[in-house]
């Protein structure tokens, strides 16, 4: 009889804000990895995390789930837990991330379902519809899709968008819901990631998930990031080109070079 104990995966769960500091992102997250991911001296200053959960029982070191909370001050958001997550940051703070979920690809009438679900979750958090993002058509809110929507893209991963939402407290920042289909996506580790997959035959059952993006969508917010990204390479590299550790933003996130007159990281 095997006596190997088995390894019991802890769910994962992110709280997290566009602009916060990385420095309190890890401060407030028990997330090991993310810990050693910055204590790396080969991570740079512009970067990102991404925390998988793979459906693999061999896969021990992988954390059960992974849920996203978007902590914004007045109209908290909560996702369905997912298996995949990305946190990118840029100099000190956190600039995107978005979340896929939920745990195992769906059907056509689950996705419809997950739909509704996610436009409710956008509606019951109080966070205002963005009539007009960064990019692409002005927002519709869908509470379900067509065939023809998802058919309308002819090549690559067809997607459709759902709806266009902004925090309650920051016009600035966007959080993008959209279904993604696995069948047209490119072979390769699937998503939920669970194991190889090839291409799907043509007559194969649809499957699909769901990803929520969170983006800034303020350019000179976005330049400004990038400025004391810049400010900091310059003082310790002497040039703006060659990354710096990202240890030395979460050790010291309150640098500032002389005369910094941020107007919205101050």
């Amino acid at each position: 009889m095997d006596e190997t104990p088995v390894t019991k995966r802890a769910p994962m769960q992110v709280g997290l804000q566009l602009l916060e500091p990385v420095a309190s992102l890890l401060a407030r997250n028990n997330v090991p990895s993310f810990v050693a991911t910055v204590q790396d001296p080969e991570t740079g200053d512009s970067g990102r995390f991404l925390p998988v959960a793979r459906a693999n029982p061999d896969a021990t070191d992988d954390p059960a789930s992974i849920s996203l909370a978007y902590d914004a001050p007045g109209c908290p958001l909560y996702l369905p837990a997912g298996r995949q997550m990305q946190i990118s940051f840029e100099g000190p703070v956190v600039d995107s991330a978005y979340l896929i979920y939920p745990m195992e690809p769906m059907d056509w009438d689950a996705m419809q379902e997950m739909v509704a679900q996610t436009t409710d979750i956008f509606e019951q958090a109080g966070w205002p519809v963005k009539s007009k993002p960064r990019f692409g058509p002005p927002t519709e809110i869908r509470r379900s899709i067509t065939p023809a929507q998802l058919n309308k893209k002819t090549y690559g991963t067809k997607t459709v968008r759902i709806g266009v939402w902004h925090p309650c407290d920051l016009p600035y920042v966007e959080a993008t819901a959209e279904v993604r289909h696995l069948n047209s996506a490119p072979s390769g580790v699937s998503v939920p990631p669970t194991r190889p997959t090839q291409p799907q035959d043509h007559d194969a059952s649809d499957r699909f998930v769901m990803r929520v993006s969170f983006n800034i969508d303020n350019t000179a917010l976005s330049e400004e990031i990038t400025a004391l990204r810049d400010a900091r390479r310059f003082e310790m590299n002497g040039t703006t080109e060659a990354p710096i550790a990202m240890k030395h933003w979460v050790e010291t996130p309150d640098w500032r070079p002389e005369n910094w007159q941020g107007q919205w990281i101050k």
